[in-house]
């Protein structure tokens, strides 16, 4: 559960929005709609800490992860929304990779008293 309390941003003391307040649980799946400069992507910037509010507080349990993918990718190598978002998840995919390669050698290996196996 992501929990926001008083949530308020004032840019040079006028405020984009204030006292905002709300919960997010486990199993919601939520739409963010909004004009223009409403503050939308600002929102999601504090949820994933790459921005602070004025005032408010969020609270969300330790092993949350909360990620921020801008709607205008910052890159040059050509890769597509998916392949940037699945960019966050490249450790796990590297783990996989190396479990794999493991298992493939386990199963090929004979030398069970060796060294190297062990």
């Amino acid at each position: 559960m992501i929990s926001i309390d008083g949530l308020t941003v004032e840019f040079g003391g006028t405020a984009l929005f204030s006292d905002v307040s709300f919960v997010i649980n486990e199993k919601d799946r939520i739409a963010l709609m909004g004009k223009n400069g409403a503050g939308k992507s600002t929102l999601l910037k504090i949820l994933a800490v790459a921005r602070q509010p004025s005032r408010g507080k969020i609270s969300a349990p330790k092993d949350t992860v909360i990620a921020y993918l801008p709607q205008h990718l910052m890159t040059e190598d050509g890769r597509t929304v998916f392949e940037e978002t699945v960019q966050a998840f490249s450790h796990i995919h590297e783990m996989e990779a190396e479990m794999n390669r493991i298992n493939r050698e386990l199963e090929s290996r004979t030398d069970y008293e060796s060294d190297e196996y062990m």
